[in-house]
């Protein structure tokens, strides 16, 4: 029976209309309508009721500097500074170029410290990966009193960096340890193992367990530097990049080269007419 009310055509369904005396209100509302207006009129009920609540349940005594800081203008929080500071009033252009001179003094500075650790870190790990003796080449020349030399291990001296980007390698491996194992990890002497697809079991087949235990350990500090050698290669680029667009901002400032401002409008120099 369904199969045959459902082959005859029916006739379309339509939806009473709003009539024409009453088109100046909108569209005729229907009972979908109203169910949706009901539900948003009880929620805002609930939320009223619940803000009444919290406004007779407030304690009089209760304070916070938010209170007398900030303010709402049309419902968008505003903060407001102190007047006391004079921070509310704002800065000369004189004291805003100082500041970004400051800035970049301190971005090339940190950004010199970076690179020279970024040299050393690789200097480092091209020495860890041709097998040289490391300790042989970072000897300096210390005299004493009677002018007589004294070779002193240079080792352990840290990095003409700051404390973060110190890397101390007796935690990692032993380079003078290490460098009689560049035979284990093939003719390059990379430590990246065997280049002909076998399996590390394969690899190190017929080396004993010291041996194995070495070349894992000089691996892994190839790794760890591998690692820090890109992280100071990432803080390099920002540091680079902050310092080019503070600088970019000092010449916009200095009206020394045109640009775009932030309502997308270019502008150019002045210069002196001809």
């Amino acid at each position: 029976m369904s199969s045959m009310r459902n082959a005859v055509q029916r006739r379309n369904h339509k939806e009473r209309a709003q009539p024409l005396e009453r088109q100046k209100w909108g569209l005729l509302e229907k009972h979908k309508d109203y169910t949706l207006r009901a539900k948003d009129h009880n929620e805002k009920k609930r939320r009223l009721k619940v803000l009444k609540e919290k406004a007779a349940q407030r304690n009089p005594d209760e304070f916070a500097f938010g209170m007398i800081s900030r303010t709402t203008k049309k419902g968008v929080q505003q903060s407001t500074r102190a007047k006391e500071n004079g921070s509310q009033t704002p800065m000369s252009m004189d004291v805003v170029k100082l500041l970004k001179t400051q800035d970049a003094g301190y971005l090339q500075t940190v950004l010199q410290q970076t690179r020279r650790a970024r040299e050393k870190i690789e200097k480092q790990s091209v020495l860890m990966s041709t097998g040289v003796d490391a300790s042989s080449l970072s000897k300096r020349k210390v005299f004493d009193e009677d002018g007589e030399e004294i070779e002193e291990d240079n080792a352990q001296l840290q990095f003409d960096s700051d404390d973060d980007m110190d890397l101390d390698l007796d935690d990692l491996a032993d380079l003078g340890d290490l460098d009689g194992l560049d035979d284990l990890d093939g003719m390059d002497g990379n430590g990246s193992g065997s280049e002909d697809g076998k399996s590390e079991e394969e690899d190190t087949k017929g080396l004993s367990k010291e041996q194995i235990k070495q070349r894992r350990k000089k691996r892994r500090a190839q790794e760890v530097l591998q690692n820090h050698l890109e992280a100071l290669k990432d803080r390099e680029r920002d540091l680079s990049a902050a310092l080019t667009q503070l600088q970019d901002q000092r010449a916009r400032m200095n009206n020394t080269v045109g640009g775009t401002n932030r309502e997308g409008v270019k502008f150019k120099v002045r210069e002196r007419k001809r």
